[in-house]
């Protein structure tokens, strides 16, 4: 199941935006109220089925209209979901794409990873279809993950206790340990308190000693994984062969940025089948992306609108983090309010052949730039110019 197209008139900061998609991977980028958590919001919204307060109709709209184009198997299937609320805690009833919910798993920005003391070791959830519809909206749980591991660790020796699905699973989960680093692996449980242990460079640890970057990663491969096996068991799936939709807002959140530029890949990797739609505010993510991942959002006339972007053969990977930040991200500056208006003062004391107002703008400069700046030489030569 893909999206092919979806068409917003209406909704919260959004008048109207018509969005084809990527059958892969689909990377929101633009400033803060732009509306990218409002497109993942409205991607939920079509496969649910029930009462709702998240989405609002925008102020200057009579009634709010998400139109969705969804390919299952080759065979196209349209979708058109409205309301009409605006008032913050009121709530509306949509009836969306209901009975394909479990092929939609979304992930928000409240997903937690703190340590848990693992007592006893519970049965899977049982995802009835009205849960589903739930999830699209709010989002999966993820503070089961380590129960799900655990359990499908402790059941792996029994032949015949887990289904050939559940153990290919656990074998990729496993793997997963090793994505972002390959000098990191999985150990084992320990026995006497169901803890996972990890081998690392520096010998091995506890789970929970992971970096929150690492446990953030880990936490969504384990939580699409737990997901997939809950919600398909007549007949059961490989994860890996998964072919829904997976809604991920801020990817990057908790991420160092060498970390950020391979969440992306390991996501392709891990989930092959998969199309991915997420939110990002960073440039790093933004560079390693692919041609035609990425939907940059702006504003026109006070209207978001789909940004046009460069089609090249590498998409993105060749250029600077600035390169990106002002031509993809829609940065007009990214130097802060001190040094533009030093440059600026420095500048008109030039012009006026001030020289020692010029000198005096030159030494708070030289304290702000970065050591091996160029810009320094750059002034330098000015004021010699001028004296």
């Amino acid at each position: 199941m893909k999206i092919n197209k979806l068409k917003i008139e209406g909704v919260g900061g959004i008048k109207f935006l018509d969005l084809s998609f990527n059958e892969r991977m689909n990377l929101l980028c633009g400033p803060n109220g732009i509306g990218k958590t409002t497109i993942l919001e409205s991607i939920a919204h079509i496969f649910s089925n029930g009462n709702t307060n998240i989405l609002k109709r925008n102020v200057a709209s009579e009634i709010s209209s998400i139109s969705a184009e969804i390919d299952i198997n080759g065979a196209i299937e349209n979708k058109q979901i409205q309301f009409d609320t605006f008032i913050p805690e009121s709530t509306t009833r949509v009836t969306g794409f209901h009975l394909r919910a479990s092929g939609l798993i979304s992930l928000k920005t409240t997903r937690t990873f703190q340590y848990q003391s693992l007592q006893a070791v519970s049965k899977d959830s049982n995802k009835e279809n009205h849960i589903l519809w739930n999830d699209a909206i709010n989002g999966i749980n993820l503070t089961d993950i380590k129960n799900w591991f655990v359990n499908r660790y402790l059941y792996s020796p029994h032949s015949g206790a887990l289904t050939a699905e559940q153990l290919k699973n656990f074998e990729l989960a496993k793997k997963c340990f090793s994505l972002l680093n390959e000098a990191f692996a999985f150990s084992k449980v320990n026995a006497s308190s169901n803890e996972i242990m990890i081998n690392t460079p520096s010998g091995e640890i506890y789970y929970e000693y992971l970096s929150s970057g690492f446990k953030s990663i880990i936490s969504i491969l384990f939580g699409i994984i737990k997901e997939i096996e809950f919600r398909f068991k007549d007949p059961k799936i490989n994860a890996e062969d998964f072919q829904g939709i997976i809604l991920i807002d801020e990817i990057e959140l908790h991420l160092h940025p060498e970390w950020q530029e391979k969440i992306v890949d390991i996501l392709l990797e891990v989930f092959p089948k998969a199309q991915f739609f997420a939110s990002t505010h960073s440039p790093h993510v933004i560079q390693t992306a692919k041609p035609k991942q990425i939907i940059a959002l702006g504003f026109d006339n006070n209207n978001v609108i789909q940004r046009e972007l460069p089609s090249t053969e590498f998409g993105f990977q060749g250029w600077t983090i600035e390169e990106v930040l002002i031509d993809v991200m829609g940065m007009k500056n990214l130097r802060t309010e001190i040094f533009e208006k030093l440059i600026s003062q420095f500048d008109k004391a030039i012009e006026e052949e001030n020289i020692g107002t010029a000198e005096e703008i030159y030494s708070q400069l030289d304290k702000l730039l970065h050591s091996e700046n160029t810009l320094r030489k750059l002034l330098k030569f000015q004021l010699a110019g001028l004296r």
